[in-house]
């Protein structure tokens, strides 16, 4: 049983993806921003990406959309067609560390702060 197919949603998860890999996908549409809510339960507007064969989109924060200009532009129309890579990460979110995020392959990571 994954959990994915117990709790139906619109929106790509970071546990729905493998820990130990990438997968490629194929960039299908971008949806304009969207409302989405956030853990606190505000609502903020951000694009959704859809990808070929796959029934969620994920919600296209900065970091991500970032990534993806990196390597194809900063014209999201450009993108449709392309392939990515995503990836399970752990990162400090919502004022908790080690939260799983998607993100998209040669995204910039925060440095971590060492202790001095």
């Amino acid at each position: 049983m994954n959990i994915g197919d117990q709790y139906k949603g619109n929106f790509l998860e970071a546990l729905l993806l493998p820990q130990d890999r990438p997968v490629t996908v194929t960039i299908e549409r971008i949806e304009p921003s969207n409302s989405v809510k956030t853990e606190d339960g505000r609502l903020i507007d951000k694009p959704i990406v859809f990808f070929e064969g796959k029934d969620r989109g994920l919600v296209l924060a900065k970091t991500n959309a970032r990534a993806i200009a990196r390597k194809y532009g900063p014209s999201m129309d450009e993108w449709i067609g392309k392939e990515i890579q995503i990836y399970q990460a752990r990162i400090m979110a919502f004022g908790q560390p080690d939260t799983p995020a998607i993100r998209v392959w040669g995204a910039p990571t925060k440095p971590t702060r060492k202790n001095r």
